[in-house]
This record gives structure tokens, C-alpha cells and sequence, in this order.
């Protein structure tokens, strides 16, 4: 679901597109000697249209069995070019966090 809107003054224009992308999904995770781990995810598509990707690498440190905190780079990029919109952006973001599984 998309709307792209803009209004100035008294002008106001809009448009929108709804829809299903199926992204390509891919994920792994390896282990690395002592408590340490890396992990990545991938969700990803590209046509003529346009594109959308959202990766993500990270450092994992095992607390205890079950929790880790993990230091993690993550990359949105995407966007559009059709006959009604050219729109493209790209966000990269870092954080910190701790993961509990149970």
C-alpha cells in the first residue's frame, strides 16, 4: 500500500497504488568461536518499475543460553519510477538491542 501526497496552498495532488510485492527472503546465522555469532537477513525485490530491499548484518554476544545482545547494520533502500511517480530512498540505521528467545 502506497500514497505519495503533496499540497501547497490551495493545490493539492495525491496518488496511490495497492498492491502485492512478494519479497525474496533469505536469512542465515553462524556460529563463531566463544559467545560470539553473526546473522544476516535479506528481504528483497527488483523489477522495471522499481525496487525494495531491506538488509540487515549482526553481531550477536551469547549472556546465556537463550539471550543475546547483538550490535546490528541495517539498510532500507527502494522506491519507484513509473509513468505517474520517481521516488527513491535509502536509510541506514544502526542499533543495539537484546534478543531473548524462549
Amino acid at each position: 500500500d502506497a500514497e505519495i501526497a503533496l499540497r501547497q496552498g490551495g493545490t493539492f495532488g495525491q496518488t496511490r497504488n495497492t498492491g502485492l510485492v512478494p519479497l525474496l527472503h533469505i536469512f542465515g546465522e553462524e556460529d563463531l568461536p566463544g559467545p560470539w555469532a553473526l546473522s544476516f537477513d535479506l528481504d528483497a525485490a527488483a523489477a522495471p518499475q522499481g525496487r525494495a530491499i531491506d538488509a540487515a548484518a549482526r553481531i550477536h554476544y551469547t549472556v546465556q543460553p537463550g539471550s543475546d545482545l547483538f550490535l546490528s547494520l541495517r539498510i532500507l533502500d527502494g522506491g519507484a519510477d513509473n509513468d505517474e511517480v520517481y521516488s527513491f530512498a535509502t536509510v541506514t540505521s544502526v542499533a543495539l538491542g537484546w534478543r531473548v528467545r524462549f
